[in-house]
């Protein structure tokens, strides 16, 4: 019975208040579709593919990297008077079957920013990945000079302590053969290394200039779904008067207590 009751009580609360549930419905449903069609901000996203298979590093490197030395921070300061919201909304991702592959993202109000967004954390990948592998090239030369003097000793050492002639150490002796095929690996492979070496210094940014002529123009304007804020702002205004009207429900009821009290 007491079920009954409350159920009748309740409905008999709705009941009177519909017209506050329907004119709050509707106004919120208003708001929403005046801010949806006159008031929001028009959002634009970019993205762009970039291949990093020719410095032989996985992605997840190069999100060590980035988060390291905080890196699109970094290329969007000066882009805008506050980056951080662009920096907020960029995304490096990698393919799910190409893990040498990033794909850059940023969303922003303004197309032309969003594209400049992507294209400066793109080049800031690059130009880090480029001072790292310049770095390891050298550091890979004085490893490699420093094993050459050690075979240079080595194989004056070993003429030394032989007492063959030179041409029949060069004809049979396999240890001296083997230490002047060592001494020639080494010259070549510092050859390559001062190859390598000299252009990256000469064409420190080659790279990032061809990734950006490779890439599109436009920006593309994100499509917002107009179906799920109207509906949101219908649900939220029902719950919103329903809320208001129990409210003032208990409230009236409780004040009516007390008076008769």
């Amino acid at each position: 019975m007491n079920n009954e009751i409350d159920l009748r009580e309740i409905f008999g609360v709705l009941w009177r208040g519909k017209y506050l549930i329907i004119g709050l419905t509707a106004f919120l449903t208003l708001a929403a579709v005046l801010y949806l069609f006159f008031g929001a901000t028009p959002l634009y996203q970019y993205s762009a593919l970039l291949d990093l298979s020719t410095y032989e590093v996985k992605g997840k490197d190069v999100f060590a990297l980035i988060e390291q030395n905080e890196l699109i921070k970094e290329s969007l300061t000066g882009l805008v008077d506050h980056p951080g919201e662009l920096a907020r909304s960029a995304e490096v991702n990698t393919l799910d079957n190409n893990d040498s592959v990033l794909r850059i993202k940023t969303k922003y109000a303004d197309p032309k920013i969003c594209r400049n967004a992507v294209e400066r954390i793109g080049v800031t990948i690059l130009e880090t990945l480029s001072e790292n592998r310049y770095d390891q090239m050298v550091l890979e030369k004085k490893r490699s000079e420093k094993l050459l003097g050690y075979l240079d000793e080595t194989v004056a050492e070993y003429l030394q302590s032989r007492d063959k002639e030179i041409t029949g150490l060069l004809e049979e002796d396999p240890i001296y053969k083997r230490l002047l095929e060592e001494k020639a690996a080494c010259l070549l492979k510092l050859k390559l290394l001062n190859f390598n070496i000299g252009e990256l210094t000469d064409s420190p940014t080659l790279d990032a200039e061809t990734w950006i002529s490779g890439q599109d123009e436009t920006a593309k304007l994100v499509p917002v779904n107009k179906k799920f804020y109207l509906a949101a702002a219908i649900l939220f205004g029902l719950l919103l008067s329903i809320f208001v009207l129990f409210i003032h429900h208990y409230f009236t009821k409780v004040t009516g207590r007390v008076e008769k009290d």
